[in-house]
């Protein structure tokens, strides 16, 4: 293990079976299984963008190769899948090749599942953040506020100039409001500049306003968008920015600019659900997945982190996984 990981992210993998079990347990213990067999078949996984972002879609694929080798199944994919149409297409062929466990990476999969729910019931549905669920849907949410948080702490604490970038998908900013108020935790005066791109995909317009933002001063950027942020990224290291990585531990793309890195263990997420199906105890409703288990977390310190930072964040975030165990 680097000297310098973070310790939140310390033993996730050998962590990782009991505490997924445990909050599925406890979670959805009174939903109805998935089928009077439950044994995993073959896997299917369908994005909405493409397995080569270097975030979302890649640690989703990533997953489904976990799966893959794991339970010695056929898995299959499809990318960049934003219609009805073309998704119960893409259902049928997969029924057809024996899939019966179908991950959709992201929300709004969740409405397409619920219209065809009916004419698969021997196919389980899992998709993520969003809220709609039925006998055979299964829904994972992540609670990033305070991995947010932390990393907002860091940026604060980091930039010299008071002056922070965020980029985001979205024009609501309640799921970064987290990142918000860790920032202004640590530094009362830092200027949060917020953008909306309209789409995670979009690295015209992502590149357009990071330079916008370079330009009004700031030197530190957090690109919050699966298909922008590694771009983004490479464009920090050129330019003398330090960013926040998103979803990926993203250290090794620039090992003296990337902060830390907002992770969540979507490969451990993938390989535990199929168990789940497999050993026949996968039931459908809400998974609630956060920092308090270890599946969404902070990750490796950039070389640029002082020991003193890394300590004094350490020692918050310690504290926290103090409270929360009793």
């Amino acid at each position: 293990m680097k000297e310098n990981s973070n310790r939140s992210a310390y033993n996730v993998r050998e962590k990782i079976l009991l505490l997924l079990i445990g909050v599925l347990t406890s979670l959805l213990g009174g939903c109805n299984l998935l089928t009077e067999d439950g044994e995993l078949e073959n896997v299917g996984l369908i994005l909405e963008g493409t397995i080569h972002d270097e975030t979302w879609g890649h640690s989703a694929y990533s997953g489904l190769l976990e799966i893959k080798d794991t339970f010695n199944v056929s898995v299959m994919f499809e990318e960049n899948v934003t219609e009805a149409r073309q998704l119960e297409k893409i259902v049928s062929d997969f029924d057809r090749q024996g899939v019966n466990l179908i991950f959709g990476q992201g929300e709004g999969f969740g409405q397409y599942f619920d219209q065809i729910k009916e004419y698969y019931p021997h196919i389980q549905f899992v998709y993520f953040d969003g809220t709609a669920y039925d006998s055979n849907i299964t829904a994972v949410q992540f609670d990033h506020y305070d991995s947010y948080y932390y990393a907002g702490m860091l940026a604060a604490e980091m930039t010299r100039k008071n002056q922070i970038g965020i980029l985001s998908p979205y024009a609501e900013t309640t799921t970064l409001e987290g990142f918000f108020e860790g920032a202004r935790t640590v530094n009362p005066q830092v200027r949060i500049h917020y953008k909306t791109i309209g789409s995670g995909y979009d690295q015209q317009q992502a590149m357009k306003h990071y330079q916008e933002m370079v330009q009004k001063g700031i030197d530190v950027v957090f690109p919050a968008g699966e298909g922008f942020n590694t771009p983004i990224i490479h464009q920090a290291k050129k330019d003398g920015i330090s960013a926040i990585g998103y979803i990926n531990d993203q250290y090794e793309l620039a090992k003296n600019n990337v902060l830390t890195s907002t992770v969540i263990e979507m490969e451990e997420i993938y390989r535990e659900i199929a168990q789940l199906l497999d050993d026949r105890n996968l039931t459908s409703g809400i998974i609630r997945l956060g920092f308090e288990n270890q599946y969404v977390h902070l990750g490796t310190y950039g070389d640029h982190v002082p020991p003193s930072v890394r300590n004094w964040l350490d020692q918050k975030m310690e504290a926290y996984s103090k409270i929360n165990e009793k």
